[in-house]
């Protein structure tokens, strides 16, 4: 059985250091033996952190805390619930999607105060006929709070109109339920992981959209990031027979607006990849 540690009126450094007192643990060990568990801290952060200089922050950070709980017999969530602010996203602010397309206001996000965006790719397929073949979306979370279970994914309409037929199905990960259609042709699916996670825990999901009916013949595709992402990625992937005359990258972030051209140079795809992104969109557009 794991031990407490005290009121949550206990900071994190002296939880901590309570906890490394008790057990006899020095920085030096628990730096090594995080590591052996695949969660390397520095001795510096260690510090920091027992110092109250400074609290996990980073995803990496927050992904070692319930490995640092178990070395220091401590049950779960004893130190990560005496984070200050922690259930604030940990890569920065929050845009709502309606927000980022310039629509008006939909319902509230669903699961965005439970879950911290790592990265997102966006990975288009367009087939021999111009027609988008598959559009496949992978995200890297960390939860924000104990057992959270799954988080909302938008899809918005083609440029210049309210219609919206996109499938999604699960890939990997996850699954997809409580499908909406909220305003203005944005639909909403609530992707469910495929275990409730520990508070800092990361997990992958991968998605794919697709249009129910018809040839989807799109030349813009883009990534909204709600959250700061530590990496976007959109890679557009072109049929050898149909590759566009011209390509263009762009991305909003924060009132900024910027698009230029990008040359193939005989190659058939392009992709445009930007760290410490968001919030905002990335996306590439395309003329035959």
């Amino acid at each position: 059985m794991g031990v407490g540690t005290g009121d949550l009126q206990t900071t994190f450094a002296d939880a901590l250091g309570a906890a490394m007192e008790r057990r006899g643990a020095t920085l030096t060990h628990l730096r090594d033996r995080l590591a052996d568990r695949g969660h390397p801290v520095s001795l510096t952060a260690l510090s920091y952190w027992r110092s109250g200089q400074r609290e996990p922050e980073r995803s990496a950070s927050l992904e070692a805390i319930p490995e640092l709980e178990a070395l220091l017999g401590l049950e779960q969530g004893a130190l990560s619930r005496r984070l200050s602010g922690r259930m604030r996203r940990r890569v920065g602010a929050v845009e709502p999607f309606d927000e980022l397309l310039g629509d008006p206001a939909v319902d509230a996000v669903i699961g965005e105060e439970d879950v911290c965006r790592v990265s997102s790719h966006l990975v288009v397929d367009v087939g021999a006929q111009g027609e988008i073949q598959r559009a496949r979306v992978r995200q890297v979370l960390v939860a924000d709070r104990e057992g959270v279970d799954g988080v909302t994914l938008f899809v918005g309409p083609d440029v210049g109109t309210q219609e919206n037929d996109i499938v999604m199905e699960a890939v990997a990960g996850c699954t997809i339920e409580e499908i909406a259609d909220l305003e203005n042709g944005i639909r909403g699916s609530r992707l469910v992981f495929e275990r409730p996670l520990a508070l800092g825990e990361s997990t992958i999901t991968e998605i794919e959209a697709r249009r129910a009916h018809g040839l989807d013949l799109e030349t813009d595709y883009a990534l909204a990031a709600e959250q700061r992402l530590e990496e976007a990625l959109v890679w557009v992937r072109f049929h050898p027979d149909k590759v566009p005359s011209r390509c263009w990258v762009y991305f909003q972030e924060g009132g900024l607006r910027h698009a230029w051209p990008v040359d193939l140079d005989g190659g058939r795809s392009v992709h445009y990849r930007q760290t410490a992104f968001g919030p905002g969109y990335l996306g590439v557009r395309w003329e035959w």
